[in-house]
Order: C-alpha cells, then structure tokens, then sequence
C-alpha cells in the first residue's frame, strides 16, 4: 500500500464529570462529534529518503514526534509524505489533538503493512491519548452523540453508548481565535487534585443525562434537549468555573453570552476547557438566523464561526485495498 487519506471531525466535549472512582463517572460525560472543523490528511510512501510534511508548523512538529514514536513499534514503516489539507486548532476545546493523532496512527499502520485494528482504543492507550476521557477515541471509531460512564476503580474503561444525533440539528460552534483553553501542566495540575464532585451532585448529572438528554435526543425532540444540554453546561461549568475564571474560559465568549439574551438564541455550552462554544440549533435556517445574530455582537477580537452537522460516522479512511475503504458507524 502506498497511499492513504483520512478525514475527521472534531469532538464536542460537553464537560468531564470528575465522580469518585466508585460513581460510575469517574472521568466520565457526554460528547458530540460533529464535520466541522476538520482534519483531512494525506499519507503516501516517500520517493526521498527521509519523512517529509506538508502542514503548518504546529502541525508538523506533532506528527513528527508521531512517526518517531511509532516507528518504535512498527520499525517497517517507510519514510512517508503527509500532506495535511484541512486543519483543527489546537487547544481550542475540539479535542484537535486526539483526532489528528488517531488518524495519523490508522495511515501509518496501514503503509507499515499491518491491518487497520477493528477498534482504535489500544492505539490511542500506546500514544497517550484517552486517559481520561473516552469520547474523542470513541468518536473517531463510530462518530455520533457518545456517553461515556468514564474508569472503573480499577482504571477500566466502563460502557460506552452511541446515540445518532439528529440529521436536521446543528451545532453553532464559536472559537475566539485569539484565546486557548486550560492544557498541559495546569490541566494535569487540577486533576491531580482529585477534587471529585459530591456523590448527590454526580446524581443530579446521572437524571440529567439518562432522563432527558439522551430520550430527547432518541425522540429527536429539539427543545428538551437544548433546554437539557444547556443545564448540564451550566452545572459542569460551576465545577470548573475557580480554575477556568467562570462557567466560560473565554472573557469574549463570557461578554458574548451576557449579550444573547436580547437576540433569544440558545444557551452556549463550553465544549472541554473552551475557549470553544457550541449552540445547538433545530436546522440550517435556525442556525443561520443564530450566526446573524452572533455577527452584530462587536467582539475585541475575532470570532471563528462554523455551523457543524453531527458527525455519525467515524472517520473516512480512502486506500487502493477495499477492504480499508470505510467508516465506522
């Protein structure tokens, strides 16, 4: 095999609920995977002797400690050229990451001669990916709305379910472009605190999920689940509202959201450590109406808006063998 195309999405992290490790939430939450923003990506066996990338800087400098990593395990992959046509910030509380790391893997396995793996979780384990969280590796296998029930006590990853979002839905998801989330040091800083939420409060999330959340998104009833899903932001961002400055990362995004009320647009739920927000919307005219009015509010710095359909695939992997050429869903 000489070439291998990916495409993904990005992963829409609702809020990690930190239950104590005997809750069944332990590390667990809920997540969307929705098309855009993207990652689409191109890996081809090299004419040259030496691994060559076609990508922005950030970019190239995580795929490259990518290769060499896994050439540690897989010692017949050849030196390779990928080329990276659409990209996903990092840090931007779209699990970017996770999903260019997965998709990278899958097209270094293939070129290295082994089989794409029915699931990828043992890969993402190897490259440190899905500690905590399982929605972005999830996602990637199977897209669609994800519950995760998080770690057993033993560290085992508990069940997983997959809902399909709704074909008419949208997400609405804005990105100040000039502001990052909570990562690396300060994030493995607060977890390792272990400042797990009170076993009524993990309770309260449980009723919200499986009461009304996923019946409204099986019913396809939109204004449960925008009523629903904004409640669980809002209680998830009181938990990490002393490390992130408030339920919302962003100061842009705080401003944005004090004006909305006069615009009667859907609360905005902080996906991961932010600063991205997502605002669910009943249908392409719904969320084109809701961008009108984001487009009034005169922001300090730009605002990066994207009108996302739920992603429920996983990710597209396109080779010469038809065997690969499919997604999970």
């Amino acid at each position: 095999m000489t070439d291998v195309e990916v495409i993904t999405g990005s992963r829409l992290h609702f809020g990690l609920l930190c239950g104590a490790t005997d809750s069944g939430w332990h590390y667990g939450g809920i997540g969307l995977m929705v098309d855009q923003p993207s990652w689409q990506l191109r890996v081809t066996r090299s004419t040259q002797a030496a691994d060559s990338f076609d990508a922005s800087e950030a970019v190239q400098t995580r795929l490259k400690t990518l290769v060499a990593e896994f050439r540690r395990s897989h010692a017949s992959l050849p030196p390779i050229h990928i080329a990276v046509t659409n990209e996903v910030h990092f840090h931007t509380g779209l699990g970017s990451g996770t999903q260019l790391t997965l998709a990278a893997a899958t097209a270094l396995l293939l070129l290295s001669g082994s089989p794409r793996p029915a699931s990828i979780a043992d890969i993402a384990a190897i490259l440190g990916r899905s500690r905590r969280s399982a929605v972005g590796t999830f996602g990637f296998d199977r897209g669609g709305f994800v519950v995760d029930h998080g770690k057993s006590a033993s560290g085992d990853q508990l069940p997983i379910t997959r809902i399909a979002f709704p074909d008419e839905w949208r997400m609405v998801i804005v990105t100040p472009t000039q502001s990052v989330g909570m990562s690396g040091a300060s994030e493995e800083t607060f977890f390792g605190d272990e400042r797990y939420l009170e076993a009524a409060v993990v309770t309260r999330f449980e009723k919200l999920i499986e009461s009304r959340i996923v019946p409204a998104l099986q019913d396809a009833n939109f204004p449960d689940f925008r009523d629903a899903i904004a409640e669980y932001g809002n209680l998830v961002g009181g938990y990490y509202a002393a490390a992130q400055g408030g339920i919302y990362s962003s100061a842009e995004i705080r401003g944005l959201v004090d004006s909305m009320a006069e615009f009667n647009i859907p609360t905005p739920v902080q996906s991961s450590w932010g600063p991205s927000v997502c605002i669910p919307a009943s249908s392409e005219e719904h969320a084109a109406e809701i961008v009108a009015h984001l487009q009034r509010y005169k922001a300090s710095q730009p605002l990066r808006i994207n009108i996302a359909r739920g992603l429920n695939v996983g990710a597209t992997v396109r080779t010469a063998a038809p065997e690969h050429q499919r997604s999970f869903g």
